[in-house]
C-alpha cells in the first residue's frame, strides 16, 4: 500500500497521485522533512508506516531510517546551540543520543526536549565538577 493510496493524506488535500509526486519526493531527507512539517508528538509513531512507504523497506528498516532522521536533526541542534554547541564530543562520547532519537521516532518526547535534557545534564555536570573541585582540594 502506497501512502497516496490510504485514508491518512499527509496533505490534508484529496489522496491525487500527481499532486503528491509534485510536493513530496520519494526518496531522501526532503521526504522525510514533508513528512515531519507540522506533525504533533501522538502522530510521530505512525510515521514510520509511511517511511516504509515511501522507501520500499520494511517496518523495522522504516524505524531505522526514522530513529537516523531524528538522531541527525538533534545533532545539528546541538551543534546550534550556544549551551551544547561546545560539548558535543563530551554529548557524544558519554550520552545515548540514539535512545533519545528512538523515543523522538516513538512520540514519547519532543526533539527540543531532548535538548531541554542535554542541557540540564551538562549544567549538572558542569555543577558536580566545580562541587567536586572544592572537595578534592580540602580532603
Amino acid at each position: 500500500m502506497n501512502s497516496y493510496e490510504n485514508n491518512d493524506n499527509i496533505f490534508g488535500k484529496d489522496n491525487d497521485k500527481n499532486d503528491i509526486d509534485n510536493k513530496l519526493p520519494f526518496k531522501g531527507k526532503s521526504a522525510l522533512d514533508a513528512l515531519h512539517e507540522d506533525i504533533v508528538k501522538e502522530k510521530e509513531k505512525n510515521l514510520s508506516l509511511k517511511i516504509s512507504d515511501i522507501y520500499g523497506v520494511d517496518y523495522e528498516e522504516a524505524n531505522e531510517i526514522h530513529i537516523n532522521y531524528h538522531n541527525l536533526r538533534l545533532k545539528k541542534m546541538i551543534q546550534k546551540s550556544e549551551i551544547l554547541s561546545g560539548m558535543s564530543a563530551f554529548i557524544d562520547s558519554n550520552l545515548d543520543l540514539k535512545t533519545l532519537s528512538t523515543q523522538v521516532a516513538f512520540g514519547e518526547i519532543t526533539e527540543n526536549t531532548c535538548i531541554d535534557i542535554l542541557i540540564s545534564v551538562m549544567k549538572n555536570q558542569k555543577e558536580t565538577r566545580v562541587k567536586d573541585r572544592y572537595i578534592n582540594f580540602y580532603s
